[in-house]
């Protein structure tokens, strides 16, 4: 039994110092691998305290005289595994509260990034918005000028038409009036052209009744 003994005894050893590499590794890695490492050295713990657990056992079945011995290089291996695991957590406490800040800080300058995009995509779009509103201004000023042009066009081409209707209304009532004194010239030239004859013909009975 005490082969059996010294045989976990010398697996427990060889953990012991794959551990150590194992931690001293983790305490250097980020993220993912840190978490796998940190896996790892917990499986290797338990692994370690098994150990330890069939050291105890095999050291129970043996003679007084050897048991003190082994039992004394038991209470070694717990101390040392013990202290392992109390190094292990404590440098392992200290690293993640390292990577935690460091996370912290990271998710803040993240944060700041975001909130600065966000201002600069925020202050781009209100720059582009009084830029819209500032030609949709300017249309609209040139569009009330156009209507006010259109009006103002309107105004005097309606002032020319009732001016022109004024004109022929004149031109009318002139058209009107030397029509009636065409009339009366003709009607005047007719009595002129038939008064002759008529003077003639009654001269003519006067000598005659001589």
């Amino acid at each position: 039994m005490s082969n059996v003994f010294h045989e976990y005894d010398r697996q427990y050893r060889e953990l012991s110092v794959n551990l150590s590499k194992k931690c001293y590794l983790a305490f250097s890695l980020k993220g993912g691998e840190k978490k796998e490492k940190l896996s790892e050295i917990t499986s290797d713990l338990e692994n370690a305290e098994k150990l330890i657990w069939k050291m105890d056992h095999a050291a129970s079945n043996l003679p007084p005289n050897i048991k003190s011995i082994l039992l004394e290089k038991l209470r070694e291996s717990k101390s040392s595994l013990k202290r392992f695991k109390s190094d292990i957590k404590r440098n392992t406490s200290e690293n993640l509260n390292v990577t935690t800040r460091e996370e912290v800080l990271e998710a803040e300058k993240a944060d700041s990034a975001d909130q600065r995009s966000r201002l600069m995509k925020s202050t781009e779009g209100l720059a582009r918005t009084r830029e819209i509103i500032k030609q949709s201004r300017r249309k609209m000023m040139e569009t009330e000028n156009i209507g006010i042009s259109i009006l103002e066009n309107l105004q005097s081409q309606k002032e020319s038409l009732q001016r022109s209707q004024s004109m022929l209304h004149e031109i009318d009532d002139n058209v009107k009036e030397c029509q009636s004194i065409v009339t009366t010239i003709k009607i005047k030239e007719f009595f002129t052209m038939a008064a002759a004859p008529i003077v003639m013909f009654a001269l003519i009975l006067v000598k005659l009744a001589k």
